[in-house]
């Protein structure tokens, strides 16, 4: 079954979130799948779409067991290079995610630029890369804060890949159980609840469940179909 995306089409088995403990595929799989060569939905992406970091080296992922530090930190690399809209297909697919609601994601997080910055902070020591306050703590197309999450700046900001990649390796530890601070209430397969919890940094609390109803009305609208920018 073929599903509409971005003037473009996946097929189905890359729109559906596998479930808690499912093997997940390869990223030269995924790559396959999003395919390349699709028109570009936001010009202003395409130099931070190609490009692909080195090796980045992560520090332990805090507050996620084992498993998520061992199985998934090492699989980040955003090693792919596209179209916006094939970068995340291939990021939904190399983590098991739904892919429009990481469509949705990305829209509410920066209109799918990933030049947006966010989170200004008057303490020097948040700022990255020399520069001072008020500097952006966040970074990119779903908005990395560089504060909250080790590993992710520079990359953040360079490579659309890397972003997407990332938070698709975050999304799928929350998703998998693998978040050890969360609390008798929290549990595998509850992905909507992840994706408030990236957001706030608490599981179903009032911020989190508000963010959440913002990307549901983007899923729901399917915003991201009818971009300003997009050709």
């Amino acid at each position: 079954m073929i599903a509409s995306g971005c003037g473009w089409a996946v097929t189905e088995d890359q729109l559906a979130t596998l479930p808690p403990r499912a093997a997940l595929p390869s990223a030269q799989e995924c790559a396959d799948r999003a395919g390349r060569g699709h028109p570009e939905e936001v010009q202003e992406n395409d130099r931070f779409n190609h490009v692909e970091p080195a090796k980045a080296v992560f520090p332990v992922w805090e507050d996620f067991t084992v498993q998520a530090n061992q199985r998934f930190v090492s699989r980040i690399d955003g090693r792919f290079g596209g179209s916006t809209g094939e970068i995340l297909a291939w990021g939904a697919c190399k983590w098991g995610l739904d892919l429009d609601v990481l469509r949705a994601v990305a829209y509410q997080e920066s209109d799918w630029k990933q030049a947006t910055t966010g989170d200004k902070s008057d303490d020097p020591a948040d700022c990255q890369g020399g520069a001072k306050p008020p500097c952006p703590t966040s970074f990119g197309i779903l908005q990395l804060k560089a504060t909250d999450l080790p590993g992710s700046y520079p990359h953040s900001q360079a490579s659309t890949a890397f972003n997407v990649d990332y938070y698709g390796a975050r999304m799928r530890a929350c998703y998998e159980g693998w978040v050890t601070y969360l609390g008798a209430d929290y549990a595998p397969g509850d992905l909507w609840s992840c994706v408030g919890w990236h957001w706030s940094g608490k599981w179903k609390d009032a911020g989190a469940l508000n963010y959440i109803a913002r990307v549901q009305r983007h899923l729901h609208n399917r915003s991201w179909t009818d971009l300003d920018h997009q050709t």
